[in-house]
């Protein structure tokens, strides 16, 4: 990755105010370091609630209902029953023997891209499906304009009761079921008029291929567990959220037939995701904030240049060093209050890049 702050020289050219890049600076260093310490401390909570699940769940048989468990943390699996013959689309009459149900609305709309050449900005304009509504009222040039309003929006329908053996899935939980797969529809349906059906849409497009701005496609999604493991607390024949001691909320249905070890595997899979990528992602916003603080020193050699040059890369690295240090100075104090051994190691390891930053900086004073 290039840090050279000349990639922020000609922004800085196009402003009136020559601290405008400190200002943005801070508002990346302040944005980072929240988002670091949030993340920090809700890495520890996740650990703390896997731990606490692993302590306290009970595997349990969906075939028979044990009311001792009544308020306890459970895992259970089995098979999905669905007890409507069919859930409906109401305007399409769509429908399919499922849990959930949803339907996509997308409108065919022109989308703007900002682009920053030497010393003016310019804009460039494609078509593309959107489930969301683009306004077109802020472009900054004419002949791009969107519709306001889609004919119809999306929307999810459910079935009024989903089993899993002798449990029935609370409606949280058959709402917040994945529709993972896509629905196939029938060709010769019947629909409104100016509706046709085209591969997987219903369509108002003369041309699928060559779509007009403001043409409509929808599209249908669906739950197709057959089997299903719930990871909650049992509420008579039913489940509620477990809330942890440190207040996260756990009511998970997957799919297939899991153990409670193999769901909890999931969580602290999805936990190392989240924390990791949080993690880069406040690490970079601290890196371009100090790059932007810098910008102005950048901005005056530049007038010189071959020093420009020299500067920028320069003070480039040395953005990227100290915002590593202050990401891992973040990161270090979040921990030392939960795990003291990790959160003083990482403390020593930006001592030591700070003495790296020193004597780079006073061997090319």
């Amino acid at each position: 990755m290039n840090f050279n702050l000349n990639m922020l020289n000609n922004n800085n050219k196009k402003s009136s105010n020559p601290f405008g890049g400190i200002i943005i600076g801070i508002i990346l260093l302040i944005a980072g370091t929240v988002l670091l310490w949030w993340n920090e401390g809700n890495n520890v909570r996740n650990i703390q609630t896997v731990k606490e699940i692993s302590e306290v769940v009970i595997d349990v048989d969906s075939t028979k209902i044990d009311e001792n468990n009544n308020g306890k943390l459970i895992c259970t699996s089995g098979d999905i029953q669905i007890s409507d013959e069919s859930v409906v689309d109401p305007i399409f009459s769509v429908g399919v023997k499922t849990a959930k149900l949803t339907r996509v609305v997308e409108m065919y709309q022109w989308e703007e891209e900002e682009h920053d050449d030497d010393n003016s900005k310019s804009y460039t304009y494609t078509k593309k499906w959107s489930s969301n509504i683009i306004d077109s009222s802020n472009f900054h040039q004419s002949g791009h304009e969107n519709n306001v309003s889609m004919p119809y929006s999306s929307e999810s329908f459910y079935a009024s009761e989903v089993s899993l053996g002798e449990f029935k899935l609370s409606q949280e939980q058959i709402q917040g079921l994945s529709t993972n797969s896509d629905l196939t529809l029938d060709s010769n349906m019947s629909l409104q008029e100016g509706y046709k059906v085209y591969d997987k849409y219903i369509t108002n497009s003369e041309d699928m291929g060559n779509p007009n701005i403001g043409d409509i496609r929808i599209s249908y999604e669906y739950n197709s567990y057959t089997k299903a493991s719930i990871l909650a607390v049992q509420q008579g024949n039913s489940f509620t959220n477990f809330v942890s001691s440190v207040g996260k909320t756990i009511n998970r249905v997957e799919e297939g037939i899991l153990s409670s070890k193999e769901i909890i595997n999931k969580l602290i899979d999805e936990n190392n995701m989240i924390k990791w990528g949080l993690r880069l992602g406040g690490t970079l916003l601290i890196i371009f904030g100090y790059i932007a603080v810098l910008s102005l020193i950048s901005k005056i050699a530049s007038f010189v240049p071959i020093l420009g040059n020299i500067v920028g890369a320069l003070l480039g690295l040395i953005a990227f060093l100290v915002g590593l240090v202050h990401s891992i100075i973040i990161i270090a104090i979040a921990w030392i209050r939960f795990r003291p051994v990790l959160g003083i190691s990482l403390i020593v390891i930006a001592v030591a890049l700070v003495f790296a930053i020193t004597k780079l900086v006073k061997k090319n004073k």
